[in-house]
């Protein structure tokens, strides 16, 4: 019987392949290695803000925890890091590491939205009664957000705000509006802390930036995503309700494609699409443009319209209570009942010619929602 020899290629495959294995375990070990390294860090912090979760997508809730972390007099850490997100998933953190964090008696645990997060902090509290647990309320899921109907998920979230964060020590809510919901409907009392702007960066918007990129200034502006609660469709309808204005809506996964096969409607020609940003391009974006319109049907405290009221930019938002508490009913911007395009084109219009409200708009975000404001009033509870 003849010994047959193997190809060359096959031992080159199999010399890449146990490689690929070999080089996958030792950068598996070395993230491992170096996430340990950073719960023993905060575990030997004597006093430390453990603000969560951080799941570093770019919506509110990632902005105000990341400003948090930016702005505080006091050490803060977010859990997980920026750093650690980048090597590993969220839901792996929190499977596999979160339960090695041993916070001391002296530590505050900060949690937002995540039950991931808010179900750690509780277990925390039950194990050492003497750590200080604060949670803030960002906004309850409605039916608007599951396109007419709360999905699961959104359901399993709700229950958690109120049966499993109402049990944190100091309980925040980001706008007047949902404090007032919080204790009507569920008995739970909140302190208003408003959401924060961060007018240091509004400032450094340019809208030659903008201009230099994509070519367009002095439009309407619209900042969305594909999703029902943000309602894109609108901002579409007034776009083709006005074709002698110019309109740019900035979105991850917008396309005329989706607006005409999701939406059944069409884009016209004076409406560019744009993907996905991030947030100083936002700001950019904001600054070359002549108008914001929010078309949004539910907003807790809306980041997106403080920061064109920070920026002097005249708003046009829907009459949801997160939008019309920001503009203060009508006096800091206009305002249109949800679904009636006619009425937003009306408002679009009034707010186009409108040169006062705008500067008046920026007074009232430096004086309440700068967050050079808000987080004085963050440290003075990491701090009692």
């Amino acid at each position: 019987m003849k010994f047959k020899l193997p190809k060359i290629s096959s031992y080159v495959y199999y010399t890449k392949l146990n490689f690929s294995k070999v080089f996958f375990l030792i950068r598996k070990l070395f993230i491992h290695t170096k996430i340990l390294k950073w719960i023993h860090d905060i575990n030997k912090h004597n006093s430390i803000v453990l603000v969560g979760a951080n799941v570093l997508k770019p919506n509110g809730v990632d902005f105000h925890i990341h400003a948090i972390q930016e702005l505080s007099q006091t050490d803060t850490c977010l859990i997980p890091s920026d750093t650690i997100l980048k090597k590993i998933s969220s839901n792996n953190f929190f499977k596999n590491y979160i339960d090695k964090i041993k916070p001391n008696y002296s530590s505050i645990l900060h949690s937002h939205v995540y039950p991931n997060y808010i179900n750690w902090c509780y277990g925390q509290k039950l194990k050492n009664p003497n750590i200080k647990w604060i949670h803030t309320y960002h906004l309850h899921y409605y039916n608007d957000h599951g396109g007419g109907e709360v999905l699961d998920w959104q359901k399993e979230f709700n229950r958690n705000f109120i049966e499993v964060a109402s049990k944190a020590d100091v309980k925040i809510s980001v706008s007047k509006w949902e404090q007032i919901l919080y204790k009507e409907k569920f008995n739970i009392d909140t302190l208003y802390i408003p959401n924060g702007v961060d007018v240091v960066k509004c400032d450094k918007a340019n809208a030659d930036v903008f201009y230099k990129n994509y070519g367009i200034k002095n439009f309407i502006l619209n900042v969305s995503r594909h999703d029902p609660v943000k309602n894109p469709k609108e901002f579409v309808l007034l776009a083709q309700s006005m074709p002698e204005y110019n309109f740019v809506i900035i979105g991850n996964g917008l396309t005329k494609e989706l607006f005409k096969e999701h939406y059944n409607t069409v884009a016209p020609k004076n409406l560019t699409i744009l993907g996905k940003m991030s947030q100083i391009e936002v700001q950019h974006a904001i600054a070359a443009s002549s108008c914001l319109v929010s078309t949004s049907k539910k907003e807790g405290l809306p980041t997106l319209v403080l920061e064109c009221m920070a920026q002097s930019k005249a708003v046009v938002v829907s009459n949801e209570p997160g939008s019309m508490e920001a503009i203060d009913d009508g006096k800091y911007g206009y305002f249109y009942e949800l679904g009636n395009i006619q009425d937003l084109k009306n408002q679009t219009l009034l707010a186009l010619k409108d040169t006062i409200k705008p500067i008046k708009a920026r007074q009232r975000v430096l004086e309440e929602y700068d967050w050079r404001v808000v987080i004085k009033k963050l440290d003075k509870l990491y701090d009692a």
